[in-house]
């Protein structure tokens, strides 16, 4: 058991939150009771998270995606109104790390799916507000295209939206999870023969059939599991505290 407090001065710690500009707060959404002795993560806050967390008795929900958004109305009904009812009835506590936890060199969503699937990063990908979230990552030697995609639907599952238009062999593979489908002319400049990403958008089909690059859209939700997923592992090793990923499905 941990003291909320400890356990927001190591999250701070470890995620770094300041060091990037974001738009959504991150850390404490929502203040729930006072000591933390399970933890439950998910991709997104939703009802079923929730429930979910509550019949398991956990204290803490800990997302990548929170409920709070700088472009969101500062009224509180709908969904927002029930969500904070049912959070604040159970004293349950929220934490959100938005792209603290895509970008962490070690324990974030590029940097786990760069490791998942063996590239070395090379070159830092995916520059925003002055830092970047990935890595270019380099395969050990150039491997078959079709024989990266099937390592791609290996790792994520689900069946991702592939666009063939680069070489036949890769070895060159920028990544960047959740929607970054602008980020594939960054790619083509870093001479990356695949853009690996979570969504894709209309204008990225003619981009990268007349550029020739390859572009795999693998999910916005699968791609971003590993990182708290991974935390979560870190909570329970270094402070002893339970934790359980809960994987809410979500096509999208």
């Amino acid at each position: 058991m941990i003291h909320l407090s400890a356990l927001e001065r190591f999250l701070a710690e470890t995620l770094q939150p300041s060091a990037i500009t974001d738009y959504a707060p991150n850390g404490v959404q929502v203040r729930g009771r006072d000591s933390v002795e399970r933890v439950v993560g998910g991709v997104s806050a939703c009802m079923d998270l929730f429930r979910a967390a509550d019949e398991m008795a956990a204290d803490l929900i800990l997302v990548h995606h929170g409920m709070f958004w700088n472009k969101d109305s500062r009224v509180v009904e709908g969904i927002l109104k029930n969500r904070l009812a049912f959070l604040l009835a159970r004293e349950l506590t929220l934490m959100a790390y938005h792209l603290p936890l895509d970008r962490h060199p070690e324990y974030g969503n590029n940097a786990m799916i760069l490791k998942k699937l063996n590239l070395k990063p090379s070159a830092p990908f995916g520059w925003y507000h002055g830092t970047h979230l990935s890595f270019l990552g380099e395969t050990p030697a150039a491997e078959d295209f079709d024989h990266m995609v099937t390592r791609v639907r290996q790792l994520f599952g689900g069946e991702p939206l592939v666009l063939p238009f680069g070489p036949d062999k890769v070895q060159r593979v920028a990544v960047c999870s959740g929607a970054a489908p602008e980020l594939v002319y960054e790619a083509k400049a870093l001479g990356a023969d695949l853009f690996l990403s979570g969504e894709a958008s209309e204008p990225l089909y003619h981009f990268a059939r007349e550029e020739r690059i390859h572009v795999i859209a693998a999910g916005h939700h699968r791609t971003e599991k590993f990182g708290v997923q991974t935390i979560g592992e870190l909570l329970h090793k270094q402070l002893g505290i339970e934790f359980h990923f809960i994987d809410i499905p979500n096509p999208i």
